[in-house]
């Protein structure tokens, strides 16, 4: 019988990673490439995004807001074929609140836990008082400061709460160091539904299907080609061409011909984010509060969003927007 094709996607994604550390990155391409390579104890419904079951098949929150048991999947394995503990998340979270690693998303788990904070700024040196528990090899407990209803949307959306392999980073230098290599090709275990096949720098990114997913049989794709482009106008040209099925981005000026000639090839979608000006409000004029009221007022967002971002952005004029609760 003919062998089936290969279903790969190939995707313009942005600038070059920093790497591909959950606990050491920051960027929206960083964090499109976590979603094919880790997953968490939640995940997010692909229609809605409330959170589904990830590494936790299931999860019990106490009456009083505070504690949260995850009972892991008992088929739940890393990448290598090792399988995923407690344990494991518990180092993981220890990890990432070292204050010499200096996670820039460490406050996603010590605004909330139990001696997170106090362990991050060094004041706490015995981890086993944070609070995180691993009764057994497939019980997390996690203690919460106060109750926060919002704490599942946040497990199951950020990387943050991404288990890491310690074990496997342990054989690369020390565990508390960013960027020591263990995430290269032939390294870099993970846990999610694709795993690491090829990084060549500022070129592409190759994930393919991970044999040990515990959801593997859903997984659809092959591989997924993740093509870095500092530059949107290039991205645009390898969609065109047909070198890319998907990119998230287009020149503005480009937005309208696509509206007019290409109208299958775009979508626009709500995006959940705000752009702002950042202002040294240190120094003067920026010092006077009706400066910076009259800057405020000065710049005309109904303008921005038609005349030159143009895909059909709404003006912010607060730093919440609509939307976020979904």
């Amino acid at each position: 019988a003919a062998k089936p094709t290969q279903q790969v996607l190939r995707i313009g994604n942005g600038t070059e990673p920093q790497d591909l550390d959950p606990q050491a990155i920051t960027g929206v391409p960083e964090h499109k490439l976590m979603m094919a390579l880790f997953e968490g104890l939640a995940s997010e419904d692909p229609k809605d995004l409330h959170p589904v079951p990830g590494v936790a098949a299931s999860w019990d929150i106490s009456a009083d807001g505070l504690t949260y048991t995850f009972h892991l999947r008992p088929n739940a394995k890393w990448s290598d074929g090792t399988p995923i503990t407690a344990s494991d998340f518990v180092q993981s979270y220890q990890r990432m609140l070292t204050p010499q690693f200096a996670s820039e998303y460490a406050y996603l788990i010590y605004d909330y836990v139990v001696g997170a904070k106090d362990y991050y700024d060094g004041k706490l040196t015995d981890f086993s008082r944070v609070g995180f528990r691993a009764p057994d090899a497939q019980t997390l407990v996690v203690t919460l400061k106060s109750p926060t209803p919002y704490l599942m949307k946040i497990i199951a959306s950020h990387y943050a709460w991404t288990p890491v392999p310690v074990k496997v980073i342990a054989q690369y230098g020390p565990v508390d160091r960013k960027r020591t290599g263990w995430t290269r090709p032939g390294r870099l275990v993970s846990n999610g539904p694709f795993m690491l096949k090829e990084w060549t720098p500022n070129q592409k990114i190759v994930v393919t299907r991970n044999p040990h997913y515990w959801d593997a049989a859903t997984v659809k794709l092959d591989e997924i080609h993740f093509f870095p482009t500092e530059d949107i106008p290039t991205e645009e040209r390898m969609f065109r061409t047909g070198q890319l099925h998907k990119t998230n981005e287009l020149p503005n000026a480009k937005i309208d011909v696509y509206r007019k000639e290409y109208p299958e090839s775009l979508r626009l979608e709500p995006y959940l984010g705000v752009y702002f000006y950042r202002i040294n409000v240190t120094k003067p004029p920026f010092t006077d509060k009706r400066v910076r009221k009259a800057l405020a007022l000065a710049i005309d967002r109904e303008a921005v969003v038609k005349n030159i971002t143009r895909g059909g952005q709404q003006p912010a004029y607060a730093v919440s927007y609509p939307g976020t609760a979904g």
